[in-house]
């Protein structure tokens, strides 16, 4: 009897001190903030449905949409006026200065669609490093041979990029015709993907394995978007191919 008391007794001590160091080892970090970056003419279904189906996708940040563009229906303008474009960057990188000076511990995501997955890469360029989470790119309208290595320093974890080859109006016809956000002539990035530098030192090696490229395949069509230029804003595939990389 004396054996199963004191056998009790351990097992009850140890029984509390688990919990204990599991509940430290295992506490929540605190809610970040998810900067939505929308795309050219004010009216992007990336910053009406992001707000809606993130949080329902158990995405525990605000999500917080940062209106860039000159107005509703003017695309060109958005897409030439550079000075604009850098300067609505430069907006974004205060917004992001601001919100770490007042929350230190808080995680910052950007997610960015089209033409403002170039001015989330800009702004991330003049972040200091390691100063976000991750960056979510959808269809980036910048060049194939755009220049990462400072988006990848500013982030902690991975520049995650979709792409789609079926989305050709956009990202060859349209940016051929009338350029990419960093003034590029041709098929953009959100179409084939970017590319990897040929050359590259030991710390760009380093940076450029923290890129993660997801081409659009057929199967995702049951995920109830189609490999288009807005598809991988739809509802159903923010939630479940977007939300996982805005989780702690």
């Amino acid at each position: 009897m004396p054996r199963i008391h004191w056998l009790a007794l351990l097992l009850v001590l140890g029984g509390a001190s688990t919990p204990l160091a599991a509940r430290e080892s295992k506490e929540p970090s605190p809610p970040g903030i998810v900067f939505v970056v929308g795309g050219v003419g004010g009216l992007d279904p990336l910053q009406t449905f992001a707000p809606w189906a993130l949080p329902r996708a158990g995405v525990p940040h605000e999500i917080e949409r940062f209106i860039w563009t000159h107005g509703k229906c003017r695309p060109l303008r958005d897409l030439q006026d550079v000075r604009y474009l850098l300067a609505q960057a430069d907006r974004l990188v205060e917004r992001v200065c601001e919100e770490r000076k007042r929350h230190p511990d808080r995680p910052i995501y950007l997610l960015g669609h089209s033409a403002g997955a170039g001015i989330a890469l800009a702004a991330a360029e003049k972040l200091p490093p390691a100063s976000i989470e991750r960056i979510v790119l959808l269809a980036p309208a910048v060049s194939p041979d755009y220049d990462l290595r400072g988006a990848l320093r500013a982030v902690r974890h991975e520049v995650v990029s979709f792409n789609s080859t079926y989305d050709r109006f956009c990202l060859d016809f349209c940016t051929t015709l009338f350029g990419t956000v960093d003034r590029f002539y041709g098929p953009a990035a959100g179409l084939d993907g970017f590319r990897i530098p040929a050359k590259l030192d030991e710390e760009g090696e380093r940076l450029y394995r923290r890129l993660v490229q997801v081409p659009w395949r057929l199967e995702m069509i049951w995920k109830c978007t189609d490999g288009f230029h807005n598809g991988a804003c739809m509802p159903m595939y923010l939630a479940q191919m977007i939300a996982p990389w805005l989780k702690p």
